[in-house]
């Protein structure tokens, strides 16, 4: 990333230069604080230091990626609550926001207490199976499982994740019997996967692709509204006849809730302008992150609409937290 973001010098002066009027009417050179709930590396992570550079130089002011990590993401989420609505403190926020006053009941806040500024990017999931277990599709999968009531496990990163929430959908939907095996880490989940100690999981495309063309693991469907740039040749559950588990997984960006209209127009203008740029499309792409850009009506939509849903799967799995499956 280093070398891209040195080539990406010149056109930030550029971006500079055709901004810097209009960027002087916020900030006036306080510094602007991203803060990202989840650990370097992350897709939000990875999303808000590429484009930190060209943000600093259009509002002129520092930029500060800072990682604000626990609880599932509530306590960087809680930082921006209490923060002054000035424009300067930024959430960079994974799906997880639409979750999480689900599952921790004791939190003080609530995602009304954001001013949604814009959706950045989506990730895509897909089933992943064992390579030892004898399916060639989804079809195929939900047909073994219900001949073995509970005998298939899948795997997930730990109760109310993502990967455990679409994967309850995925059983409400189709009326399967499979045992839930949470882990505590991403890596832990997959290494028993590629074990086989589990058959089948939910997992971001791009975080097994490596293992799957190495043949240690197969993609049998994907969770997307249409087939993703890494997977052409793989068909969607919708393809396959399963309607109502198409979930794409997003970034948003999004102030205090009485930041200014000004400060919310401002970012969403610059966000897209920057996301939209073929060089920082193309890098985020290599990381598995599509642009996929909307602004502050549709991250509330998208957010009221995750939330409603998350709410029926959790209610309807009876998930709790300290569940053991």
């Amino acid at each position: 990333m280093n070398n891209f973001l040195r080539a990406l010098a010149p056109m930030v002066v550029l971006s500079w230069a055709v901004w810097s009027g209009p960027a002087q009417a916020q900030t006036a050179g306080k510094p602007i604080t991203l803060i990202v709930p989840t650990s370097s590396a992350t897709a939000a992570d990875i999303t808000s230091r590429m484009i930190q550079p060209i943000l600093q130089q259009r509002f002129g002011s520092p930029v500060i990626v800072e990682n604000r990590t626990g609880a599932s993401g509530a306590i960087g989420m809680a930082a921006v609550v209490r923060a002054a609505p000035d424009g300067n403190t930024v959430l960079m926020s994974p799906s997880t926001m639409a979750m999480i006053n689900l599952l921790q009941k004791d939190l003080n806040w609530n995602p009304g207490d954001f001013q949604p500024v814009a959706r950045m990017a989506s990730l895509y999931y897909a089933v992943v199976v064992t390579p030892s277990l004898p399916v060639n599709n989804i079809n195929e999968l939900i047909a073994l499982a219900k001949s073995k009531p509970g005998q298939l496990n899948f795997s997930t990163p730990g109760v109310g994740t993502p990967h455990h929430l679409v994967t309850e959908l995925f059983k409400q939907v189709t009326g399967v019997n499979v045992a839930h095996i949470p882990y505590k880490t991403s890596a832990g989940a997959v290494t028993d996967l590629v074990g086989g100690q589990v058959q089948f999981a939910f997992q971001a495309v791009h975080s097994v692709m490596p293992l799957v063309k190495a043949g240690k693991l197969r993609i049998i469907a994907t969770v997307t509204d249409a087939r993703t740039p890494w997977t052409q040749e793989i068909p969607t559950l919708k393809e396959s006849g399963i309607d109502g588990v198409t979930i794409n997984s997003w970034i948003g960006a999004f102030l205090p809730k009485a930041a200014s209209k000004e400060a919310v127009d401002r970012y969403a203008r610059e966000l897209n302008s920057v996301l939209n740029q073929r060089e920082i499309k193309e890098e985020l792409l290599k990381n598995g992150i599509v642009v996929n850009f909307g602004g502050p009506d549709e991250m509330a939509a998208l957010l009221k609409r995750d939330m409603a849903l998350w709410k029926r799967v959790v209610e309807d799995g009876r998930i709790q937290l300290d569940a053991a499956s």
